[in-house]
């Protein structure tokens, strides 16, 4: 039975506007560390535990790293584990700096933990569904608001239990609450643009198909007029067939014959590769005995060409080096590219962000291999 909640996410929608805001993200977690430790340091005089406060610091450095290498376009698409993980270790990280001040703390000055936790969260959102994001605020939220009730019984803090839990509990749950809305907004409307673009592309598809039936057929004239019309007014006129004749007809014909079988037997990838390389196209770079390029979704043709054609034009990659494979799997299809790379790492690695980027969220399993100068790069997709 299909599942009645969505788990589609902002990064599988448009994976490239979430690789621009990644920088923004990684602002936001890095500044949330530095604002960590300049708090512990003025508060240095209140902290009864060293130990436990450098703690806190080291799980929020560790959660913050967390963040930056697995959101990297080049890594597997970020799972739910890994969300709960990172926020776990926020929420432990101000368990562990509340424990640390003891019963010298005070309401107004120590819990900053929730700002750090809501902070993360807001950066996360593009990354999971919505439901997952509101329910593991909510989570984070009352764990946070347990933490400051504890504290504050502790610290002998003047205020009513209800304001500390409330006071705690607002920024990790206005913030993952906020950063949820964001996202249900951003995918409400790539998902109306997108369905607007595919009733658009189908009516221009169909003004289209005739002006490409004629094309197509102005194609196999041109070929009869560069070749078999001569022949024919040449023999009108001497109204004599010689053996010579008859050769170069078998030629024209068997030429005309292999060029339309290759042309109906080539895959839509063949066609993109060929185009895309244009001169240097060997005709074998793609291996696909199986035509299972013909079970890609449109999305994953898309991705792929737009791979394709940053491949054939970029220098990063040896374009004689180039190869597509497509093999079949127990589950689907996985294809491997292989080539040599003619720049340095990061100028690779930086170029083919986007694409990397698409191709991830389009595929499934997409894993990357690079032992210079060789680079290969495997997914894998589903098939009938």
């Amino acid at each position: 039975m299909r599942s009645i909640v969505d788990t589609t996410t902002v990064q599988q929608l448009d994976p490239l506007g979430t690789l621009d805001g990644r920088p923004a993200g990684i602002v936001a977690v890095v500044g949330s560390l530095v604002f960590s430790v300049v708090v512990t340091s003025n508060r240095a005089g209140q902290i009864e535990d060293p130990f436990l406060a450098n703690a806190a610091l080291f799980f929020i450095a560790v959660s913050a790293v967390l963040y930056i290498v697995t959101t990297s376009p080049i890594r597997p698409p970020f799972s739910g584990g890994l969300h709960a993980l990172i926020v776990g270790l926020l929420i432990i990280a101000f368990a562990l700096s509340s424990a640390s001040i003891g019963s010298g703390g005070a309401l107004l000055t120590d819990f900053w933990g929730p700002l750090v936790i809501g902070v993360m969260c807001m950066a996360l959102a593009p990354y999971r569904p919505i439901a997952e994001l509101v329910t593991l605020g909510i989570v984070a939220s009352i764990f946070t608001g347990f933490i400051g009730l504890v504290q504050s019984s502790v610290a002998d803090v003047a205020a009513p239990p209800m304001i500390v839990v409330l006071f705690t509990m607002t920024p990790v749950l206005t913030m993952s609450l906020g950063g949820a809305a964001f996202a249900r907004s951003l995918a409400s409307t790539h998902k109306r643009w997108e369905a607007r673009a595919r009733r658009a592309a189908r009516r221009q598809l169909d003004r289209e198909h005739d002006s490409v039936a004629r094309s197509v057929q102005q194609d196999r004239v041109t070929i009869l007029n560069r070749d078999v019309v001569p022949l024919f007014t040449e023999l009108a006129q001497r109204r004599i067939v010689s053996p010579e004749d008859r050769a170069r007809a078998a030629q024209y014909s068997e030429s005309i014959r292999s060029l339309m079988v290759s042309e109906v037997n080539r895959s839509w990838l063949e066609s993109v590769v060929a185009t895309s390389f244009g001169a240097l196209d060997d005709g074998r770079r793609v291996q696909d005995p199986q035509r299972l390029a013909a079970a890609m979704t449109p999305h994953q043709r898309t991705a792929l060409r737009a791979a394709v054609l940053a491949v054939a034009s970029g220098t990063d990659l040896i374009a004689d080096t180039v190869r597509l494979r497509i093999e079949k799997t127990p589950t689907g299809a996985a294809i491997t590219v292989t080539g040599s790379v003619g720049s340095n790492e990061s100028s690779w690695r930086s170029t083919l962000a986007p694409y990397i980027a698409v191709l991830r969220v389009v595929f499934t399993g997409l894993r990357i291999s690079y032992r210079s100068p060789s680079l290969t790069v495997r997914f894998t997709y589903d098939t009938p």
